[in-house]
């Protein structure tokens, strides 16, 4: 694990395999997911941190290769050496997101740069995985150009997280501690800023707004608000914002970004995957893409071909431009046609599928 978001899947797998005999479950998680370990644990799930290197080698790899069953959420390059019996273990890519702005693996712009021992070191990776769950056929295309692998490896089940999207319940539960400690937020019309960081061309991240941006800012109307939620790895960013006590704006550090969406009436992203969990809520009424730095971003990260095809939203490149819009009336944008194209599994039961999928299936 090293994105959080899977918590209640983890927590139904965790009881399923409780059903085997001998069965066991055993989470290996970055530092980053600590917050998440924390309600894994409340459950009883064994949750062990681990970071490449060789203590990892020592100590966590022989959890990996004595696996029937795993469940990986990223590209994991020890992957590449560990030599499995596939008869006997299974490896499933449930990814991160369910679908995909950015490009990754064999389409990323900087990959046909490197040498050949590293693509041929990454190819093996992908190969180890025997399957991938996703959301929509969309998403099963992406990885098939992404990894290089065959349209047989892609299992449409429907991404797991967006199972708690669909639960009214614990969204109203949600919207009601947001309300209760940001009052702000709730007469207001909420506008969730949430771009995605950048990265140069040797990998190092940065993130700077134009300045005619929070210019912008000023001009907004008097019910509007803007909750900034910049990406964990902008932390700098963040700290030169705050002090600056921008019109309009309010942070708010206590909630995740997933858990803004339930009150946000308009988005503004960039190149961030937050899209595709957006759509599927019931306030969800319109996504602009700020994108200032488009062309460069672009040639060094790389977007998905067809992105300007099928983003649900209007595309701009201008804080002025941005103004417009966010002063225009808001007219809820119909998401139907994109909601087919990526969201096609996506409808609630996707957690209870994978489970009957990889414990009663092939």
């Amino acid at each position: 694990m090293s994105f959080a978001g899977n918590e209640n899947f983890i927590i139904r797998l965790a009881q399923r395999v409780k059903q085997e005999p001998g069965g066991h479950l055993t989470v290996l998680y970055r530092p980053n997911c600590q917050q998440s370990v924390v309600e894994l644990q409340e459950h009883g799930i064994e949750c062990i941190e681990f970071s490449d290197g060789f203590s990892f080698l020592i100590h966590q790899l022989k959890s990996v290769v004595q696996a029937r069953l795993i469940f990986a959420d990223n590209y994991y390059a020890f992957l590449g050496g560990c030599v499995l019996d596939h008869e006997q273990t299974r490896i499933v890519q449930l990814w991160h997101a369910n679908g995909a702005v950015k490009t990754f693996g064999w389409e990323e712009p900087r990959t046909k740069d490197r040498s050949l021992s590293d693509k041929k070191r990454f190819q093996k990776v992908y190969d180890q995985f025997d399957d991938f769950v996703v959301g929509s056929a969309k998403m099963g295309e992406v990885f098939c150009n992404s990894y290089h692998q065959p349209t047989e490896k892609i299992n449409i089940l429907g991404y797991p997280r967006t199972d708690l999207l669909f639960s009214n319940e614990k969204k109203a539960q949600k919207r009601k501690q947001i309300y209760s400690q940001h009052p702000k937020l709730r007469d207001a019309e909420v506008i969730l800023y949430a771009p995605t960081y950048r990265e140069t061309l040797t990998g190092e991240t940065y993130f700077e707004l134009p300045q005619d941006f929070t210019t912008m800012l000023d001009q907004l109307n008097d019910d509007q608000v803007v909750v900034m939620k910049l990406h964990p790895q902008n932390n700098d960013e963040v700290k030169r914002l705050k002090q600056q006590n921008l019109a309009h704006v309010v942070w708010v550090d206590d909630f995740t970004t997933d858990e803004l969406l339930l009150v946000t009436q308009r988005l503004i992203t960039d190149y961030s995957s937050v899209i595709f969990d957006y759509t599927l809520l019931e306030n969800a009424q319109e996504i602009i893409f700020y994108c200032y730095d488009f062309e460069k971003y672009a040639q060094i990260v790389g977007l998905q071909k067809d992105f300007n095809e099928w983003i649900p939203g209007e595309l701009v490149y201008s804080a002025k431009e941005l103004q417009q819009l966010l002063l225009a009336p808001l007219q809820p944008t119909d998401f139907t046609a994109f909601n087919h194209l990526w969201n096609k599994e996506n409808d609630g039961n996707s957690v209870q599928r994978v489970l009957e999928n990889y414990f009663y299936g092939n």
